[in-house]
């Protein structure tokens, strides 16, 4: 029997990491920490077995004070057809312990085609200072239908650590 090295264990150790982190982004389901998520910030996808979520970006502008918010959907199920994200009063921008809401309260409504992926664009998120360089949480509600939307805790769309491009 082979004795564990510091080397040997350091090279399972990092094998371990990958394979976790591999099953932990399971059908797009991210819930690994933000430094072994790769170019995207981790994403807490409650609707993982409906569709694929993937940050696109959020972008502010420094005249205005605004910013846009803009994921990509991918439906994989013929169960749902269109999505709403963002209805208020639940959705969050949380950057340094502030609060800020999107000035539509209705949400953002995008049609889903099975296997082609829909931008959804969260506009006019208002009073952000441009010293805010990232958003700590982004909540959202979603809506599919009756049967399948959030409504309860823990059952948001959420995003962590999205950084904000200012022009």
């Amino acid at each position: 029997m082979m004795t564990m090295t510091y080397k040997n264990r350091r090279k399972a150790t990092f094998i371990t990491t990958i394979l976790l982190a591999s099953v932990l982004t399971f059908n797009g389901c991210s819930v690994i920490p933000s430094y072994l998520s790769g170019i995207n910030p981790p994403v807490s996808n409650p609707f993982y077995q409906l569709a694929n979520v993937q940050l696109v970006g959020c972008y502010g502008n420094r005249n205005t004070a605004t910013v846009e918010f803009v994921f990509s959907v991918t439906s994989h199920s013929n169960i749902i057809s269109s999505g709403i994200f963002g209805q208020s009063p639940n959705t969050k921008f949380v950057a340094r312990g502030a609060a800020y809401i999107p000035g539509k309260s209705e949400g953002t409504k995008v049609e889903l085609v099975r296997g082609y992926p829909s931008d959804v664009v969260i506009s006019g998120i208002r009073s952000v200072p441009d010293y805010v360089v990232q958003f700590d949480r982004i909540e959202l509600q979603w809506y599919f239908d009756a049967s399948h939307h959030s409504g309860k805790p823990g059952e948001n769309l959420i995003f962590n650590n999205v950084p904000v491009n200012w022009n």
